[in-house]
């Protein structure tokens, strides 16, 4: 018993490092292009990128979740229980990471526009080449901790009928009737992952950046 019990743990974490990796990509990518819409000079498509925002951080993403999962399949749209959790929960997400672009790139000093528009350089290699390299690095902290709040939200994937690390815990609890062990288990795993993979990752991206930039300020 207590040996199904381990090998189904062990599959509820491997499931949640999978969900966790796939919807930060996601979250990531979005989170970018949806910020950078944000600022842009278009109103249409700055209201666009503030209607998605709104929407992803002011409605529950359990409720985002049943609405992808249980509702979209009555209009003719069926996904698979990890296209919804992987894309769902990275949706969700990258409506922060969104407003974290968002202040990054209006937190670089505004002499650097100044000094773009004086060179003539066009809007969009103005952000790419200069505003971007500086944003990106005020940016990484506070991305960090969403990825660690995204970790956390995997566990609601149980809910579309994905045995996760949480439930994947209790099934094991229950079987065994341990469920200090198993509970405290599922505590210490998912501050293991983030301490471990997450805010590692993290840190070093901000110290290549800054070594990056160190260089070629010496340069």
């Amino acid at each position: 018993m207590l040996y199904f019990s381990v090998v189904g743990l062990a599959k509820g974490v491997l499931t949640t490092l999978v969900v966790t990796l796939g919807a930060s990509l996601v979250a990531i990518a979005l989170g970018l292009v949806v910020g950078l819409i944000r600022v842009s000079t278009r109103w249409p498509l700055r209201w666009a990128a503030i209607t998605y925002i709104e929407f992803f951080r002011g409605t529950s993403l359990l409720v985002q979740l049943y609405l992808w999962f249980f509702v979209l399949p009555f209009f003719g749209i069926a996904m698979s229980p990890w296209t919804v959790a992987i894309f769902g929960i990275g949706m969700n997400v990258s409506g922060y990471g969104a407003e974290v672009v968002r202040a990054a790139i209006q937190a670089v000093d505004r002499g650097q526009y100044e000094a773009s528009i004086a060179l003539n350089f066009p809007r969009l290699t103005t952000i790419r080449r200069i505003v971007l390299p500086q944003a990106i690095r005020a940016m990484l902290p506070p991305w960090g901790n969403l990825l660690i709040e995204l970790l956390k939200s995997t566990s609601l994937v149980f809910f579309i009928t994905i045995t996760e690390f949480t439930t994947a815990s209790k099934l094991a609890a229950d079987d065994t009737g341990n469920y200090l062990l198993f509970f405290g288990v599922a505590l210490f795993g998912y501050y293991v992952i983030a301490r471990v993979l997450i805010t590692p990752f993290v840190r070093r991206l901000e110290r290549r950046l800054s070594s990056g930039s160190a260089r070629q300020a010496v340069a």
